[in-house]
């Protein structure tokens, strides 16, 4: 009798998705579902299967649905196709986990999410960016890697607020030029792809902090890099560079001398910023976040594993530089 009720609970909680205009409660009023409690053990039994499949995966949005919780966390959890209105009703949920699972269309109404600041849709079988993202304009976060990405839409720039874009392990053959009018963009990961050419469209992207493009083929690098006067973390490990611009040693934050330094980042996933965890957890979180490593800890440039034979004396005023041993800066 308990499955049964519980099978129509989730179908009467996702019934509404359809409709085009679902009902706002009161901001005081407390309209949400009222449930036994061996419901919502249930539900918790199946959203924490040892086996996670697509009925999990129901039964923890219905949890959320209950809960409101500003987490949504689906994975991993052998999901090959979500509802079209699955997250209608669901405007409190800040971080969409969807990774790990098997992916390559997102639901519409992710559309509706308007308070939406990261989402993580890693390890799937996405063969192009999801357009749906693009109308997200408060989204700070995309965590795409692992997936058949070639190329960005120009239509990213909407993403006024984007601060972060991981897309290593795709298919990307050329650097994505359209995100440099995303003038937020702080964390560009493009490690593991093909690409060749690092090109002079680099220099408009004017908050760069961290580059990661280790991995790839870049064999050029257009001078206009060192125009990105923020710049901190630069990784070019794994390339078939022959030579690095000077204008690279040049960038101030590169030179800078930094107390603490923690050696380079192993991931710009671990990497994050105050402002973005005060509008993601709240302010008590912001202040404890104040005791973490900041990114500068980790400045530096790293060309491990390419065919660079000497370096000019300039890099010499680089804080940090992680090269092989047969790379030569003479610095005396």
């Amino acid at each position: 009798m308990l499955q049964r009720t519980l099978a129509l609970m989730i179908f009467t909680l996702l019934a509404g998705c359809g409709q085009s205009e679902p009902q706002k409660a009161e901001p005081e009023a407390n309209t949400a579902p009222q449930y036994s409690e061996a419901q919502l053990r249930e539900l918790s039994k199946l959203c924490d299967a040892d086996e996670p499949s697509e009925t999990s995966a129901i039964s923890c949005i219905a949890l959320n649905r209950i809960n409101k919780n500003i987490i949504l966390d689906l994975e991993g959890m052998s999901i090959k196709k979500l509802p079209e209105d699955i997250f209608m009703g669901m405007e409190h949920v800040r971080i969409l986990r969807l990774g790990n699972n098997s992916l390559s269309e997102l639901p519409k109404s992710i559309a509706s999410l308007n308070k939406l600041r990261q989402i993580y849709i890693d390890d799937n079988d996405f063969s192009e960016f999801p357009a749906v993202l693009l109308s997200l304009s408060g989204l700070k976060d995309i965590f795409a890697s692992n997936n058949h990405i070639g190329s960005i839409p120009k239509e990213i720039e909407r993403l006024k607020s984007l601060r972060r874009i991981i897309i290593s392990l795709n298919d990307f053959r050329e650097f994505p030029v359209q995100l440099e009018n995303n003038k937020e963009l702080k964390l560009l990961d493009l490690s593991m792809n093909k690409i060749s050419v690092i090109p002079k469209e680099i220099g408009n992207f004017d908050a760069l902090v961290g580059l990661s493009l280790s991995g790839n083929k870049v064999r050029d690098i257009s001078i206009e890099i060192g125009k990105v006067t923020k710049l901190t973390m630069l990784d070019l490990s794994a390339n078939d560079l022959k030579e690095l611009p000077v204008d690279i040693a040049a960038l101030p934050e590169l030179r800078r001398s930094v107390e603490g330094h923690r050696g380079f980042v192993r991931a710009f996933v671990s990497i994050s910023f105050n402002e973005d965890v005060k509008d993601i957890y709240g302010n008590d979180a912001a202040k404890e976040h104040d005791v973490y490593d900041k990114p500068e800890k980790f400045s530096g440039i790293n060309i491990l594993f390419n065919n660079i034979e000497k370096l000019d004396p300039e890099f010499c005023n680089v804080f940090f530089v992680k090269k092989d041993s047969e790379t030569i800066l003479n610095c005396d």
